[in-house]
């Protein structure tokens, strides 16, 4: 292969992407790419099937992330990110079940007893709205709907999420 082309290959579970081509798009345009890949898989791995020798990230339990360490509650995660409504708090509970409980998936129940936990920023009329809650943060692509009462932190949200947690809480 001479200078002016190169070639990768990405892959994440069963998506597998390949190029060969021009060096200059790895410089140019790879980046790019890849937030759009990463947001694409998070968006849609429950609809992308699963090599049978690779685990599904989703199922996992242990470290996933740079928040190994992260053992704030979802009152201090609502505080940090200036919670002032139901949906914002849903978030932060989302937020604490996946960064401090390492959980890539939550139930409803889960996220309405992280919100209750926060008893700072709770009061009942946010457990009333929860499906309408849900269903916003869904169609502003901050949740995922994995199905029945099932949600994930959309790929784009973790990854805000990840920016405004990193730093020192």
């Amino acid at each position: 292969m001479d200078e002016d082309n190169a070639r990768i290959r990405v892959k994440i579970g069963a998506l597998e992407i390949e190029y060969e081509g021009r060096a200059s798009f790895l410089q140019d345009d790879l980046v790019s790419l890849m937030e759009r890949i990463v947001s694409f898989y998070g968006e849609h791995r429950a609809a992308i099937p699963i090599d049978a020798g690779q685990p599904n990230p989703a199922d996992e339990v242990g470290p996933t992330n740079s928040f190994d360490d992260l053992e704030h509650s979802t009152s201090t995660i609502a505080a940090h990110l200036g919670a002032s409504s139901g949906p914002e708090l849903a978030i932060a509970a989302a937020a604490h079940l996946a960064f401090t409980k390492q959980k890539g998936q939550f139930t409803r129940r889960e996220i309405d007893s992280e919100m209750k936990s926060a008893t700072t920023y709770y009061n009942k009329n946010m457990s009333s709205n929860l499906s309408k809650t849900l269903n916003t943060s869904v169609k502003a692509k901050r949740l995922n709907h994995i199905g029945g009462d099932n949600y994930a932190l959309s790929a784009t949200e973790r990854k805000a999420l990840e920016v405004k947690l990193g730093q020192p809480l």
